[in-house]
Parts: structure tokens; sequence; C-alpha cells
């Protein structure tokens, strides 16, 4: 996307919480928090994926704007609720926070999303965007609530966990581009797929952060906090007697000391734990390339979304 749509959208933005009249506290918050995601790497990310995949099937990207306004409101929210929950990212503003301060900043930004949809003139439309969102979180908040009770459980399988982010990460990315193919006016036919693809596109992405954040031992609190990613599920798995025993034992540790560290990164090296995250997001990398595929565009705008997936690590 280009850095007119990145205007665009912050320009819209800014109309949004104008018009909504927020304190200043309030406002200088959201701003904080929007400043914070602008500084990665894919600014506005949740916005683009709309904006593309109503292009992918309408050639235009603008009569989706609404929507895709929305999505980054509330997908911003989701953001922080599972940093809540998770006790993660120390660095983002809604971190540094009293915790009722971060629930009540989530909620506001969740309202100006429902805000946005409501600058949708044909109602219909604006209730099905609604329905799709609904449905978006009822999923996530199933999928938040599990992860929860698997936390304390001693063991769950690898099943379980693909079903988990299907709810949880991939209801988001399905939310988005279903919201562009219904924007879109597509046929139901294709938006299904592309909701679909959404899905795909979301598990493969975080089994990608789930090997990436399970390594990163000095900056994420996953293995500290036995959390049920797919690396550790994987090597709960496939570890058995001795190994299994140590493996236990290094969890007990708690990484506090480097010895530990780097005893946890032998056992991910020498039980093929990269090499098995990395078939399993290629496998879902595939399915997205499929899925897109079958999609009727034009090939200028069906290679759009073939690069997105294929950049995507």
């Amino acid at each position: 996307m280009t850095l007119l749509h990145n205007e665009i959208i912050s320009v819209e933005i800014d109309d949004i919480l104008t018009e909504a009249g927020l304190g200043q506290e309030m406002l200088q918050l959201i701003t904080s928090s929007f400043e914070a995601e602008l500084k990665k790497k894919e600014p506005y990310k949740w916005a683009h994926l709309v904006l593309m995949n109503c292009e992918c099937v309408s050639g235009k990207s603008e009569i989706a704007l609404s929507g895709a306004i929305a999505m980054e409101f509330i997908a911003l929210a989701a953001d922080i609720f599972d940093d809540i929950q998770d006790q993660d990212n120390d660095e983002m503003p809604w971190r540094k926070i009293p915790t009722a301060s971060a629930i009540n900043l989530a909620l506001c930004l969740l309202m100006l999303g429902y805000q946005s949809v409501a600058r949708i003139k044909d109602r219909s439309l604006a209730i099905q965007i609604c329905s799709i969102f609904n449905c978006m979180g009822i999923r996530a908040s199933v999928g938040q609530y599990q992860e929860v009770l698997y936390g304390i459980s001693e063991q769950i399988e690898l099943d379980q966990y693909f079903e988990l982010i299907r709810q949880k990460s991939g209801s988001l990315t399905a939310a988005a581009c279903k919201i562009g193919g219904v924007m879109g006016r597509a046929p139901e036919s294709i938006v299904l797929k592309l909701e679909e693809f959404g899905a795909n596109y979301g598990i493969m992405n975080q089994i990608s952060n789930d090997l990436n954040d399970f390594t990163n031992l000095s900056k994420k609190k996953d293995f500290l906090d036995n959390k049920k990613t797919l690396p550790y599920i994987y090597l709960q798995t496939v570890l058995q007697d001795k190994k299994a025993r140590d493996f236990n034992e290094l969890l007990k540790e708690k990484c506090k000391k480097k010895e530990v560290q780097e005893l946890l990164e032998k056992i991910v090296i020498d039980e093929g734990v990269v090499h098995y995250c990395t078939v399993m997001y290629e496998l879902f990398r595939q399915k997205s390339l499929e899925i897109i595929q079958s999609v009727p565009a034009s090939g200028k705008r069906k290679r759009k979304m073939i690069k997105l997936v294929e950049e995507s690590v």
C-alpha cells in the first residue's frame, strides 16, 4: 500500500477522534497507542488488509475505507486485551498504565470502531459489517478464554492448538478479508473464499510469531510463563523419558540463568522445533496461496495478494 493510503487512513482516524469529543487524557492515550503501532514495519496493517481484499474483487479500495478504519480501531482494542491477559509487550503505552485504564482504553477503541461502521451510508451493508465484527469478537473471545484454560493444563494436543489459533488469531484476519470482500460487493462464494484465506493467513503468521517469541528469551515471556505456543506443545509431544524430565526441569528454572537459556536453545535445535514450525507455516502459506489463485480477479490485483503472503515472515 502507498504512503497516500496511510495519510488517508490517518486523516480519517483523526476525524473520528475529533467527532467523538473525547477528553484530552483519553485522546492522548489513543494517539500514543497508534503512534506506537505506526513504528512497526507494517503501519495500519489491518486497514490495508481490508482495502487490499476490496481492491482484489472490485478494482477499488476507497469504497471500503470506513470498514478498514473500523478494523484498525477494533484490532488495536483486541491487541490491548490480549496484552492485558498475557501480561506481555511491556514497552507499549497501554502496558505502562494501570490495568483498569488499559481496559477502558480498549473499550473506547472498540466503540470507535463501531462509530466508523456507522459512517457507512448503505444501512444494510453497515449491519452486515457489524455482524462480521460481532462474530469475530465472539470467536476471538472464545479463543482467549480457551487459552486461559490451556494455560493451567499440564499438556494439550497439537490439534487443540491449531483450533485455538484459528479462533484467536485467524478470526481477526478472516474478518478483515471478509469485510473487504463484502464492501467490494463480491458474490458470497468469493467472500467465503476470502474469509478462509484470511483464516489461513492469520494462522501462518501466528505460527511465525510463536517461534520468534519462544526463542526470544530476553524480551518475550512465552517460555517463562509456560505459554502453550506451537514450539512448547511440540516439545511436550515429542520429548520422552529423560529428555522430557530435563525439559520440565527447565520450566521450573524459569530461564533465570544464562546456562538455562543455552540448554533451551540446544533442545530447540536438537529436537527440530524450527523445522517443524517452518513446515507447518509453509502448509498454511500454501493453503493461502491456493485460495487466492482460485479467486477470479485481474492478474495485477491477484499478484498483490500473492505478494502479501509470500513476503510474510
